[in-house]
């Protein structure tokens, strides 16, 4: 069954339960088997071969969808472990950390691909897993901000060249909020409604996140603060993955003023066959963008795209090291910046 190819986040995710019924140092055991795995076996394994006899339909899309309902699962399960009073401090660390590392990489990829769907049922999947980690308005500003803005210095969710990621964090993070919420006004105005009001979506999510708060606050503090932990832990995977994806890649003006098309080249890629295998095919980043209505599964890699020195996992954990991160990836940008700026010379001139 071709869609099984993408089986690597369900035994990811498989960890967190296993080592945390384990107990002691186990309970950490995904958030050292995830970077090792994928960044060895990234180097191990090398690029992909084009596609062949992708996962169609059905089976493709029941792959992501799964992983997000057993992703639920072990949340809810962590949080009634942590709220055990004779669980260990390290434990509950490590439940948090294991379960943040899997929402925050295998996870959010998962829900973005839901979150994409032409179908309410996977939208609202796919905002379900936003929840746990208080991110729900990830859906609008990422689908109607960053994909129209990518590359830009208007969009929040793009690194800046030169910008670390610890700069660029409170940025990305408070610049989507804020877009969100924004388009959101908009979008009621025109149609004539009230931007306080009970049409407005960003109130229903920070509605619903503030009941899942108080809920499990209610339940058990020690399950809350798990819970605050772990969506700590993934929203700064999410965001680290951003700014990777885009970093020191800009659209030009054109004459007249315009951003330019967003191109294949406005977006890190990655062929490595564990990368894309464990991301859900999220490597093929720039046809994502060219069709982000596309499935994962039928991604391609797209002509005229920079490549990634390694696999997303080993390029997040370059970014948490600013000074090695800007010695790699700095002259990489800079050199499609300078291909871009002849290519565009080149059309401007005249023949």
């Amino acid at each position: 069954m071709a869609a099984l190819r993408y089986w690597p986040p369900l035994a990811f995710l498989a960890l967190a339960p296993i080592g945390a019924t384990m107990g002691g140092g186990w309970a950490l055991a995904p958030v050292a088997a995830v970077p090792l795995a994928m960044v060895g076996l990234d180097a191990a394994l090398g690029d992909e071969p084009a596609l062949e006899n992708a996962p169609e339909g059905r089976a493709g899309r029941l792959l992501p969808a799964a992983y997000v309902v057993l992703q639920l699962c072990v949340i809810a399960w962590a949080a009634s472990r942590a709220a055990r009073p004779g669980l260990a401090p390290a434990e509950l660390l490590g439940l948090a950390l294991s379960c943040g590392l899997t929402l925050g990489v295998f996870g959010f990829v998962a829900a973005h691909e839901m979150i994409h769907s032409d179908r309410a049922a996977e939208r609202a999947l796919g905002l379900a897993l936003l929840a746990p980690a208080f991110y729900m308005h990830f859906r609008i500003a990422h689908v109607h901000g960053h994909h129209r803005r990518a590359a830009t210095r208007e969009d929040p969710a793009s690194a800046r060249l030169g910008e670390s990621l610890y700069a660029f964090l409170p940025r990305s993070i408070a610049g989507q909020f804020r877009e969100a919420w924004a388009f959101e006004a908009r979008r009621l105005r025109r149609g004539g409604r009230r931007v306080i009001g009970p049409g407005n979506r960003m109130l229903a999510y920070l509605a619903i996140e503030g009941l899942l708060l108080v809920g499990v606050g209610l339940f058990s503090a020690r399950a809350m603060a798990f819970l605050l932990a772990s969506a700590v832990m993934a929203v700064f995977l999410l965001e680290t993955f951003n700014y990777v994806a885009h970093y020191g890649l800009t659209r030009s003006l054109e004459p007249g003023g315009r951003v330019e098309r967003l191109g294949p080249q406005h977006a890190w890629n990655s062929a490595r066959w564990m990368n894309n295998r464990s991301l859900f095919n999220m490597g093929r980043h720039s046809d994502h963008h060219r069709l982000t209505t596309r499935p994962y599964q039928r991604l391609e890699a797209a002509p005229g795209a920079p490549e990634l020195p390694a696999g997303y996992a080993g390029m997040v954990l370059l970014a948490i090291a600013p000074p090695l991160w800007r010695r790699v990836m700095d002259p990489r940008a800079a050199a499609v910046r300078a291909a871009q700026g002849e290519h565009d010379l080149a059309l401007r001139e005249p023949g």
